[in-house]
């Protein structure tokens, strides 16, 4: 054989190999786009599955006005009878007094706020951190108003002016989730 026999055989032997490699990268990008759509597939269904969140309305209607009640005739020198039902009462009734535990939880100071929460995952962001000495385990209690809402406990991850706390959901009441713009006190209970 001579030269030019080997080149050529050489030749079809490299378009051979070459050929046989883009055969097999044109499979292999196939077999990327299908497992791609594939995680995509699951993804929407994941995200179909989870509930979603209940929308928030800004602009509520006013509430109806409540129908007038009725009222008594007046009794000589009194204004209202003893013993009559408070519905007959006039509208500047007192609100209830506030107990000692609620006059407790207003007293004590704020140490952080609840910037973002994630009930669902089980833990939240407050705006307390490395700055406020927090270390992991640190508990605290969760205030909104003059109720206690829940019980958090500080993570591993602390940041300057961050924490992510977790959710302690034996300490929860039933219903009621942690929100943003809650506060964090030290804990009345141990």
């Amino acid at each position: 054989m001579r030269l030019s026999h080997y080149a050529l055989a050489l030749t079809i032997i490299l378009l051979a190999i070459t050929g046989f490699l883009a055969w097999e990268a044109q499979e292999e990008a196939k077999g990327a786009r299908k497992e791609l759509e594939l995680v995509r597939r699951q993804q929407a269904a994941y995200e179909m599955a989870m509930p979603t969140k209940p929308a928030t309305v800004t602009n509520l209607p006013p509430p109806p006005e409540a129908p007038a009640a009725p009222t008594l005739p007046a009794l000589a020198g009194s204004d209202l009878m003893p013993g009559t039902p408070t519905r007959y009462a006039s509208p500047a009734a007192a609100a209830a007094p506030l107990t000692d535990l609620q006059k407790q939880l207003l007293g004590l100071p704020s140490y952080a706020k609840v910037v973002e929460v994630h009930n669902d995952q089980g833990f939240a962001v407050i705006s307390a951190g490395r700055d406020k000495q927090l270390t992991s385990g640190m508990k605290f209690d969760v205030r909104r108003g003059n109720g206690l809402v829940g019980r958090v406990i500080v993570g591993e991850t602390i940041d300057a002016a961050e924490a992510v706390v977790d959710i302690d959901n034996t300490a929860a009441l039933p219903g009621v989730h942690i929100e943003a713009g809650d506060e964090l006190i030290q804990p009345i209970r141990r």
